[in-house]
């Protein structure tokens, strides 16, 4: 494996004075009453908040979301897009849903405003928050307070006209249009909705599916963003408007000496070279985010602007620039280790994915194969998408300096972190590892991490921003990424370039497999798409080839299922053309072709679904024209043999905690469902604590790993809780008839409640721990602190379109999905999840497309209006069928399905396309001028 880090873009130097014996920094200029930047021009706006009279100081031009959450504290309405386009900021003004973020707050004086903390006064909640509740119509939970705001007017609305008569799906839509759910929980936001106007929860709260579903429909869930600390400074990063350029001179006296300013931080110095237009160069951290803004704005670098690459076709041009001068410079873009290759120029490459394979028999048989006229091919286009999670990058950092020996060893500083991350002890060791520290010397917490889907899985900029200005001013300090930021250096999906050929026997049965994958991550490396391409169809003769291909784009990283959707939409598209090749329906010779016992299962399903069953009568004449379509997908089985959790019993509860985060996939439900059903109690009856490093046993939420690792630990602490309990009462209690039951211990013909018993034993703490799964591991040694097991998750999907051939638009008019993962931990979240990840790849199949700007490589796509990600009108009905049958050599009887989900989307509704129009789509995303131009 190649030495491949993220070092590139973690260097940076303090500006500030170095002692002989260490780097010591100093603030931008003497502490020293400061006039923040907002405190001229200041107005009062009277106005009522959640029924209460409030006088609120503020600029002109400052918006109803920012007094909301600073002078109130109403964190529970949100700042994500700043555009009015995602709805995540809705308030009610007037009883009207507003979007808060644009809103000046000199506009509501005299009138009423009401967030989602006040949507219930303290009183019952509203039937909205409780069908969310019932229906588990969230996730990640960052945008529910919007949707249940502008939700719970419709209601009273349609309540108020309509009776309990109930909206359609479209009434709904139109409804709730201007709100966006990156996890894509529209499905469970129509029932709710729905459910909620005709009257189903007028009565007492829900037992929600979902163990912090509360929190998340009231606003009590706190996020990163939310994280407000005494004297917290704010910072801000001027970013690079040059996709490659030599930094040659940058004077940041100004900044510093802005009154308000606190510290500055250098990322680049002069005479280094920048390779991405929106690169970080330097920060500031101020005592507010205006002051911190006009900081920014009094920096003016100097710049010697070099030729730039923004595409594969340029890059490996002759004669490009270089990208990179040495290899070992680049970032990583993947989840796990960088397989080892050669680089020339521009291009890292080949590295084959054929493992246990043979790549060079699969060469001879597919020649001998195109001689015969055996073979099918295609070549495939996918684009860059971005993850776009509505809670943007943050980090809240405390860089503590050391003030006294304690034991006779050296005083070391404390870095305290609250990040929007999916790897809380990752993080822990990263930042250790990066300044230097022990893992006990650094805290890490994310209560609840507002989406991330593989782009918030290592240390990212953000955090060391936030900890080096930190550092300097003495003081905490937050950096959070705006929504053009966000788009930007977020994190991308790579875009690909696939060559996928197939060789059939006379027989009709499998040959080999070629495909050659070249993939842009911008300026990092780590593109694999062969992995993906092995798993699904067995054989022996594979050829399976990637490339890197560097540009001057923003760096690439991990995304839900990294290499899998871009392969599949190539793979299974050329399986379709192979099916009507040899004359058989595209089901049946996945069928026959496919090893997945639990898969297999699931055919007889499709099959019988309507709109495959009656396919020979859709309309395929005319303007509007219906297909369908199929596709597959696997994944592997991921665990992390570190995963713990420990339970705190005492006679007021019991507690299960663990440093894994929750962002939204359902991991405190998976705790809580796990424990409870071990001790034959409720989920609710299980209190869950996640997402803080002191705990141990995290593992990342990455890869599908999470729900497979965290599951069984929590089942063998409850084990272990059960055991050490009995012993404690047939010991020192002498109930020496005492045998476990649901819901606590047996004896003398009764049964004792665990509070009972634990008010008679004393408080009880156990740690339950990843066993070895029964059916072993593919490979005998891990890596990225994972193993990989030997079961695949297997996804068939069959999607039913609807193409206009006038304007080119495609609707996808309902999907149905079968996942073979073995026993659901949680099922209505595992439902929910997979419906989400069906709706991510209608995204990436029709709308989503990063752009960049040819002249510059700045970033085009700014906002959500201009990426486009789907809404709730865009989202057909999603019907999902478990084949739940336990897997044996699984702890726990179940995997991941989070990456499996989303892999056959694009490839099924490519597909369906095909079947429609009699045009096979080579590009992604299916947009309408492509589809007119073909069809014209």
């Amino acid at each position: 494996m190649s030495k491949v880090t993220r070092r590139g873009f973690l260097r940076g130097t303090l500006v500030g004075t170095a002692g002989a014996a260490a780097v010591a920094s100093t603030p931008a200029r003497p502490a020293r009453a400061a006039t923040p930047a907002a405190a001229r021009d200041l107005v009062v706006v009277q106005t009522t908040v959640n029924g209460q009279p409030q006088a609120l100081t503020v600029s002109a031009d400052e918006a109803v979301a920012i007094s909301l959450r600073g002078a109130l504290k109403l964190t529970g309405t949100k700042l994500s897009c700043g555009a009015g386009t995602c709805g995540a900021c809705t308030v009610l003004v007037d009883g009207a849903p507003s979007c808060a973020c644009l809103l000046p707050t000199t506009a509501v004086e005299g009138r009423q405003v009401t967030t989602i903390e006040g949507l219930s006064r303290g009183g019952p909640l509203h039937p909205v928050q409780r069908a969310f509740m019932a229906h588990d119509a969230l996730q990640c939970g960052f945008c529910t307070p919007g949707f249940v705001v502008e939700a719970s007017a419709f209601h009273d609305q349609w309540r108020a006209s309509q009776g309990t008569a109930e909206p359609t799906r479209d009434q709904v839509a139109a409804a709730l249009a201007g709100h966006l759910c990156r996890c894509g929980a529209y499905e469970q936001i129509f029932a709710a909705v729905q459910a909620a106007c005709r009257g189903a929860h007028d009565g007492a709260d829900p037992v929600p599916p979902r163990v912090e579903a509360r929190d998340k429909v009231t606003g009590a869930a706190v996020y990163t963003v939310d994280v407000q600390l005494p004297g917290m400074l704010h910072g801000r990063v001027l970013r690079s408007p040059h996709a490659h350029a030599v930094l040659t001179a940058l004077d940041t006296s100004a900044a510093a000496a802005l009154e308000g300013v606190k510290a500055v931080h250098r990322l680049v110095q002069d005479g280094q070279v920048v390779r991405f237009a929106g690169q970080e160069i330097v920060a500031v951290a101020a005592v507010d985010e205006p002051t911190a803004r006009r900081a920014i704005a009094l920096l003016a670098p100097q710049w010697e602007v070099r030729p730039h690459v923004l595409d594969m076709a340029a890059a490996r041009a002759e004669g490009a620039p270089l990208v990179w001068e040495e290899l070992k410079e680049a970032p990583s873009a993947a989840e796990g280790p960088v397989l080892k290759a050669k680089m020339s120029g521009n291009v890292r490459g080949p590295f084959s994915s054929a493992m246990l394979g043979k790549p060079g028999g699969a060469e001879k048989r597919l020649a001998t194969a195109r001689a015969e006229g055996r073979t099918v091919s295609g070549t495939f286009q996918t684009q860059v998408q971005v993850h776009g999670a509505l809670e943007p990058h943050a980090c809240v950092a405390w860089y503590k300096a050391p003030t006294e020996v304690v034991r006779g060893e050296l005083p070391r500083p404390q870095v305290e972190l609250w990040v929007s991350t999916q790897a809380v002890a990752w993080l822990q060791e990263e930042v250790a590892t990066h300044w230097k520290l022990r893992a006990r010397d650094v805290t890490v917490h994310s209560e609840h991490t507002g989406g991330g889907f593989g782009a918030k899985a290592t240390m990212a900029t953000e955090t060391l921003v936030a900890v080096e200005l930190s550092r300097a001013a003495g003081a905490p300090v937050r950096v959070a990424w705006d929504r053009d930021e966000e788009l930007t250096v977020g994190g991308n999906r790579p875009g690909q370039e696939i060559t996928v050929e197939i060789a059939h026997l006379p027989d009709g049965s499998l040959d080999a497999l070629r495909s050659e994958a070249w993939g842009s991550s911008g300026v990092a490396v780590g593109n694999v798409t062969g992995m993906v391409a092995r798993l699904l169809y067995k054989s022996d003769y594979k050829q399976l080839d990637d490339y890197d291909v560097v540009t001057h784009a923003p760096p690439g990283k991990p995304f839900r299922g990294p290499g899998g959707p871009p392969v599949i939409f190539a793979l299974e598209q050329v399986m379709d053309q192979l099916a009507g090749k040899l004359g058989q329906d595209p089901l049946s010779l996945r069928r026959a072709w496919d090893g997945h016992q639990g898969r297999q299962r699931l055919y007889d399903w499709i099959a019988a679904v309507p709109a495959w069953r009656d396919r020979a009568s859709l309309p395929r004449q005319g303007r509007f024209r219906q297909g369908v379509g199929l596709a597959l997908g696997n994944w592997f089985t991921f665990v992390s043999p570190a995963a713990a959790v420990t339970i705190d019993a005492d006679s007021d509860g019991i507690l299960a905690r663990t440093a894994t985060q929750d962002m939204g996939q359902g991991s405190r439900t998976v705790v809580a469902e796990n424990v409870a059903r071990v001790l034959g109690v409720k989920a609710r009856d299980i209190q869950v604590r996640l997402g803080h490093s002191e705990d141990g046993g995290g593992v990342m939420s990455g890869g599908s790993r999470t729900t497979a690792s965290i599951g069984p630990a929590a089942a063998q602490a409850a084990e272990q809780l059960v055991q050490e309990l009995l012993d404690l009462c047939r010991g020192e209690l002498g109930w020496a008839d005492a045998q476990a039951v649901g819901g606590g211990i047996q004896h003398g013909g009764t049964v004792t409640p665990w509070l009972q018993v634990l008010a008679a034993t004393g408080p009880v703490s156990t740690l339950g721990r990843r066993k070895r799964d029964p059916g072993g591991y593919f490979l005998p040694f891990g890596a990225a602190g994972i193993k990989i097991g030997k079961d695949l998750g297997a996804a068939v999907q069959l999607s039913h379109v609807e193409v206009d051939t006038w304007l080119g638009r495609t609707k996808v008019l309902g999907s149905w999905i079968g996942i073979a993962a073995g026993r659901m931990h949680a099922p209505v979240l595992a439902r929910s999840q997979v419906q989400g990840g069906v709706i991510q790849g209608i995204g990436y199949a029709l709308y989503e497309e990063r752009r960049l700007d040819p002249a510059t490589g700045q970033l085009l796509t700014r906002g959500m209006d201009d990426y486009r990600i789907p809404g709730i009108g865009d989202v057909p009905p999603i019907e999902v069928r478990f084949d739940d049958q336990p897997l044996d050599g699984v702890l726990g009887g179940g995997i991941g399905i989070g990456e499996v989900c989303t892999l056959p989307t694009a490839a099924s509704i490519g597909n369906a396309v095909f079947d429609a129009t009699g045009w096979r789509p080579s590009s992604l995303p299916i947009r309408p001028d492509r589809l007119v131009e073909a069809l014209s």
